[in-house]
């Protein structure tokens, strides 16, 4: 049986322990499977069915480069253990172009800003969401991106500081969408695996890392990359 902590307790552990975010969920381990092509896609059982129409189900590099810019991306590990013991899915991040992200990350990446894509590449698999975001919104998505470049990694929801899910709340607020991540208060965090939750919300594409075997079981690896600005 998988110990939780209070609700007092869970930011501080959360900072201390954890290389992301971390939701709060029932799903330990994930394995997708293709199934019928042709057919949408349920975003609040995806996770429990883990069936992926196959015209759906592409590669994690394949998945990012499909993705529309502005785009949320969910990431997840295949399984739950110490480093992410709410769940496989602990992270969100944002298509920002080609090759990049628009993110928070805590001891990683701990100050909002741009990074590589490749950065995401550990993962098993990544989830491409479609929260209302269109060409026309890019401008003034990426223009409040700037104000928070650099803004520091907190997980305590002290103002002017952000965890993943605050991040991408913070632009789509920006541009008047609703939050990418609702707001768990009997926690007092906004989980990134409710992502999936939020009415309205699309799954555009599944990526899977093909080498996700080795990968996912190496999670203390730290890659150090500066932020850099638009």
């Amino acid at each position: 049986m998988m110990l939780r902590p209070s609700a007092a307790l869970l930011p501080l552990m959360l900072s201390g322990l954890l290389a992301s975010c971390a939701p709060l969920t029932t799903v330990y381990d994930l394995n997708f499977r293709a199934g019928p092509a042709g057919q949408e896609i349920d975003a609040a059982t995806l996770l429990t069915r883990q069936v992926v129409p196959a015209d759906r189900l592409v590669s994690l590099p394949e998945a990012f480069a499909r993705a529309p810019e502005g785009a949320v991306i969910l990431t997840c590990w295949k399984d739950t253990d110490i480093t992410n013991f709410w769940g496989p899915c602990s992270h969100v991040t944002r298509k920002y172009a080609a090759g990049k992200v628009a993110e928070t990350y805590n001891f990683t990446r701990p100050q909002a800003g741009i990074y590589p894509q490749q950065l995401e590449y550990n993962y098993y698999a990544v989830i491409v969401l479609d929260t209302g975001v269109t060409p026309d919104k890019l401008p003034a998505l990426w223009a409040a991106a700037r104000k928070l470049n650099g803004k520091l990694y907190n997980l305590s929801n002290e103002p002017d500081s952000y965890y993943c899910s605050t991040y991408q709340n913070a632009l789509q607020r920006a541009v008047g969408l609703p939050d990418a991540v609702p707001y768990r208060p009997e926690i007092s965090l906004s989980l990134p695996a409710d992502a999936l939750l939020v009415p309205g919300v699309k799954v555009l594409w599944v990526g899977l890392n093909q080498d996700s075997p080795a990968a996912y079981k190496d999670r203390t690896q730290v890659v150090n990359t500066d932020s850099s600005a638009h």
